[in-house]
């Protein structure tokens, strides 16, 4: 609902690229003293208040987009908006209009069309005021191109196919929350499918306690992603954890940058990771304590994907490839790591492991999952450059030293 103000007094009144004369305006409500949302003159143009002719002559005029111009529908579950939930705003809205959800608890799935490209859904408020929840799937995001842009929402409950399903739709997903979803088949994520060529942009989001068969929290499938500057916390799954990449070696590449992924676990494979088929560009993320016994951070099951500025701390294995006949040569671009604190060790049957640095990074503070790096870290000052996702956030404090290597020097330690 667009802010209302003062009108000249004319005998009459141009709304967009429209002109009205006033006295037919006042007939739907349109008081001298103020000029309404391009919104609230289209449901009122709908109701009874209007003859037939007039439906006619301006519903075109106001109510049917036009290029270069949208429009914003507020929802306010307490009344103060253009609706009361969110499904109706949608269904209103053209392609490139935007709903804006105040703060409150809403119930339902809403279903974005395939003729609703551009559409922008976001929501009014602090982080976490605006809740959106539903028994099955909370957003499902048909065909879209250009893309749906979803913002500061809170997606929770969903108990079928996540909180998010995407089919050959451009989605944008930004400064989101999705927590405690569940999904109970494989092959679907517990909070995000993106899946069979979409093209899911995933920035700064929260991605928590979620559980699935197979990832617990977001699946890449025949598609691709930008997956950047999120946090993949305390996600469970038989396999994947936080994040998988599944069969995405015929779309284009996949970046997965800048992420923090934390305590997420699977009973088989995977633990922050899970590659299959897929060959992404895995760059500056940290992993801290992603698996459960005998798992790794990052697990490769088929495909080439690049894996370099890491921190890989905490876990069995770094990373682990693994060899199948049904799957693609698990053969990953190994460039410049570090490596801390693994029970196993750095990779189990890599082809080889590049730069390999072996050192404490240094968090500033483990305990409150604070993983901002000391001033002296040596994720700083590495050869290639910036390691992990976080830059320095506290003065220097005591570590162990820094020993770069390769494998061909690891493997001369033996003969």
């Amino acid at each position: 609902m667009k802010t209302r103000g003062p009108m000249v007094r004319t005998p009459v009144e141009r709304i967009g690229k429209a002109v009205f004369p006033v006295g037919a305006l006042n007939r739907i409500g349109y008081l001298q003293a103020e000029k309404p949302s391009k919104s609230s003159l289209c449901l009122r143009l709908a109701g009874r208040h209007f003859s037939r002719f007039f439906r006619l002559a301006l519903f075109p005029l106001l109510c049917i987009p036009t290029f270069g111009y949208s429009a914003t529908w507020v929802v306010d579950g307490a009344g103060g908006g253009d609706f009361l939930t969110i499904q109706p705003a949608v269904d209103a809205a053209g392609p490139g209009d935007s709903v804006l959800v105040r703060a409150g608890l809403y119930r339902g799935r809403v279903n974005i069309s395939s003729d609703k490209d551009g559409l922008h859904l976001i929501g009014d408020g602090a982080p976490g005021s605006v809740i959106v929840t539903a028994d099955t799937v909370a957003i499902r995001v048909g065909r879209t191109d250009p893309a749906v842009r979803i913002e500061n929402l809170t997606l929770t409950g969903g108990g079928v196919m996540g909180a998010l399903f995407t089919q050959e739709a451009k989605v944008e997903v930004v400064n989101c929350i999705f927590r405690d979803n569940h999904c109970p088949f494989q092959a679907q994520g517990g909070a995000i499918d993106a899946v069979l060529h979409s093209d899911l942009l995933l920035e700064d989001c929260i991605i928590e306690s979620n559980t699935g068969e197979a990832p617990g929290g977001v699946i890449i499938w025949q598609s691709r992603g930008d997956i950047r500057r999120n946090v993949f916390r305390g996600n469970r799954a038989t396999w994947g954890g936080g994040l998988e990449m599944y069969h995405c070696d015929t779309e284009p590449v996949s970046y997965i940058e800048d992420n923090l992924f934390v305590d997420n676990g699977v009973t088989d494979w995977g633990g922050g990771l899970f590659i299959v088929n897929s060959s992404p560009v895995v760059r500056r993320n940290t992993f801290y304590k992603n698996n459960q016994p005998g798992n790794a951070a990052i697990w490769v099951l088929g495909g080439t994907p690049t894996i370099s500025q890491n921190l890989i701390v905490g876990s069995d294995w770094g990373v682990y490839c693994q060899t199948h006949p049904q799957y693609l040569p698990s053969q990953p671009v190994m460039g410049c790591n570090l490596f801390w604190d693994l029970m196993q060790g750095q990779c189990y049957a890599c082809p080889n492991l590049g730069t390999v640095i072996e050192a404490n990074p240094l968090f500033c503070d483990e305990a409150t999952q604070n993983f901002s790096l000391c001033d002296n870290s040596p994720a700083l000052s590495s050869p290639c450059g910036r390691l992990g996702a976080f830059d320095a956030g506290c003065p220097p404090c005591q570590g162990d030293p820094v020993k770069p290597t390769t494998w061909g020097a690891i493997k001369s330690l033996f003969r």
